[in-house]
């Protein structure tokens, strides 16, 4: 027993010397007692002026593929997230009937040029006749009217075999871009038609965020404007981009202007779709600033404590952006006013400064 006594005896101090020194202080300012405060000026500076919006990521070209050709699919050749380049082959669709017309065509095409030719001879024959008057007027222009006919028999036969030849073509589906994979729509068996989407091919570097400005802050808006901006896969990651594309109207039923940054994305981290809170940097500005130093923050605001003939007054102000160790104040402060830096504990709102 004695022992324990001795051990609360010794540690009674320490456990009460916050609890003192707080007693203390608040003793002082009861009695009037002044503090000793370092004290710094508010001061106008050059500060960066940010618009908060947010936006999607999107792809900078996105497409679902369509089959544009009627038939079964035989073999398809990549799967979701596959990286693709232009004219690879997605899907192949089956191309028997196809090449079954193309050679038709090709076919047909080779008899209409012949009979063209033939009738082509048959003309410049029937011109000399007509200049020997051999034949009337009226004959030489039937015969002409037959080559005519002819010629055109042979570019319809010619436009025929070309459209064959397209048919065949689609059907080998090919990625109209250098991308990625996003859906494979289609399997093995299954009979498309030419609007049956077959899969959707995503570029994904760069990227486009598309942000929409208030109508109050258009004009503020120009191309080549700096965008940081955030997605919650990453925290407080940073991004950035340059605004590019701005539409040229506004949207008449959200009264508000669509624009669009480009977003370098080389190592893929971001994806189409993703939720961005941006910030667009639209200048630079004078602005009231003081040292963060000088800030006391908590769950009811910020604020800070200025020193006015000698006495301590808490002001309550709002902030804007923070560049380095200062910080703009928006409302609760003018220039040239002084305000405590790293206010201690005995720093109140009333306190006398020495």
């Amino acid at each position: 027993m004695r022992s324990l006594a001795l051990l609360a005896l010794v540690l009674a101090p320490a456990g009460c010397r916050k609890s003192d020194d707080a007693t203390a202080a608040a003793r002082l300012h009861e009695a009037g007692a002044s503090v000793h405060v370092s004290t710094a000026a508010v001061v106008e500076r050059p500060m960066p002026e940010f618009l908060t919006l947010t936006g999607t990521l999107r792809a900078n070209a996105e497409s679902d593929v369509a089959a544009d050709v009627s038939g079964k699919v035989i073999a398809t050749f990549v799967e979701r997230g596959q990286p693709v380049k232009k004219g690879q082959t997605l899907v192949l669709v089956d191309a028997r009937s196809a090449a079954l017309a193309a050679t038709a065509a090709e076919a047909q095409s080779k008899i209409a040029q012949e009979q063209f030719d033939e009738a082509r001879r048959d003309c410049g024959r029937v011109k000399h006749l007509l200049d020997t008057g051999a034949i009337s007027q009226a004959e030489y222009d039937r015969q002409t009217s037959q080559c005519t006919s002819q010629r055109w028999s042979a570019a319809a036969a010619d436009a025929q075999q070309r459209s064959a030849i397209k048919l065949l073509g689609d059907a080998t589906i090919r990625a109209p871009f250098d991308g990625a994979v996003g859906e494979r729509y289609v399997t093995v068996g299954q009979y498309v038609q030419p609007s049956t989407r077959v899969a959707s091919v995503y570029s994904p570097d760069p990227l486009r965020l598309e942000l929409t400005v208030p109508e109050a802050s258009a004009g503020a808006i120009q191309q080549d404007m700096p965008v940081r901006f955030t997605v919650t896969t990453y925290g407080d990651q940073a991004f950035t981009g340059n605004v590019e594309y701005i539409s040229p109207n506004l949207r008449e039923s959200t009264r508000d202007l669509v624009i669009e940054a480009v977003v370098p994305n080389a190592d893929l981290k971001l994806k189409p779709g993703m939720f961005a809170v941006a910030r667009v940097e639209l200048g630079v500005k004078p602005h009231t600033v003081v040292p963060k130093a000088a800030l006391v923050t908590d769950d009811t605001g910020s604020r800070v404590f200025v020193v006015v003939g000698g006495q301590v007054q808490e002001r309550l102000v709002q902030l804007g952006e923070a560049v380095g160790d200062v910080v703009s104040v928006v409302d609760g402060l003018q220039a040239g006013e002084m305000v405590v830096v790293q206010p201690g504990p005995d720093v109140r709102d009333g306190a006398q400064v020495d």
